[in-house]
């Protein structure tokens, strides 16, 4: 069945979340933003290092400073971090290098005039990971969708897209929400049907598992590879189904 049929998105997204929670001034904000990040998706390591990006509290000229260490480009060349309409801009000699929104624990952004995106996130990740792993604790494995069978290391890895064709194909296990960002707080903008074979053009690894895109018309959707079902059984909701 056509992959476009089994996936309703209502007419409007809100692909940014401000974090407007925690940040009732610019002070607020600071310090609630402020401190140490990590990109755990090895794809931005540099020299076998993880990631990791410091925001001060500190201003030089206009903006905040920020440095990185252990990134590869363009992360690797953070000097600067400002907040503007709600959203954390990092930037380097002034010029922006990602606009991040999310929350305190873990933003998302795209990085300007590539396909790629970055999630960014505290040491500890946002919560959801320590949900995973005393699920994966009590039940020793991911099971595959709704079954009792439990999956073997080659359905977890992070699915693999080849740069000459940039995407790989699989198919949802279980209906499946699709989301606006790599976040599991970011809007749902639309549910994928168990057995829909889907396209995708990314994907990253982030503390709480494989999230993957792809995009229907001209919307971008965001599925996690892995879940807590009823917040008790960790499963995988997809498997590639075509290598490229």
């Amino acid at each position: 069945m056509n992959f476009l049929k089994r996936i309703t998105l209502p007419a409007a997204v809100s692909l940014l979340v401000a974090g407007q929670a925690f940040a009732q001034s610019e002070t607020e904000f600071v310090k609630a933003f402020s401190g140490k990040w990590y990109v755990f998706d090895s794809s931005f390591k540099s020299n076998g290092q993880t990631c990791s990006i410091t925001l001060s509290q500190e201003k030089s000229a206009q903006a905040l400073d920020a440095s990185a260490d252990g990134c590869s480009e363009p992360l690797n060349a953070i000097e600067a971090w400002e907040i503007v309409d709600g959203r954390i801009l990092l930037l380097k000699e002034g010029e922006q290098i990602a606009a991040m929104g999310g929350n305190q624990f873990r933003v998302t952004g795209e990085l300007p005039n590539t396909d790629r995106t970055v999630v960014m996130e505290r040491a500890e990740g946002d919560g959801n990971s320590k949900k995973i792993a005393a699920a994966l604790s009590k039940h020793k494995c991911y099971f595959v969708g709704f079954t009792q069978v439990c999956a073997d290391t080659k359905m977890l890895r992070l699915p693999d897209i080849a740069d000459e064709v940039g995407h790989v194909t699989v198919e949802t296990l279980v209906n499946l929400n699709a989301r606006a960002l790599p976040r599991r707080d970011a809007a749902i903008v639309g549910n994928v049907a168990t057995g829909t074979e889907v396209k995708l053009n990314q994907c990253l690894t982030a503390s709480d598992g494989n999230w993957c895109r792809a995009r229907v018309g001209d919307t971008a959707i965001w599925l996690a590879m892995t879940a807590l079902r009823m917040e008790e059984w960790p499963i995988v909701t997809f498997r590639v189904v075509q290598m490229p």
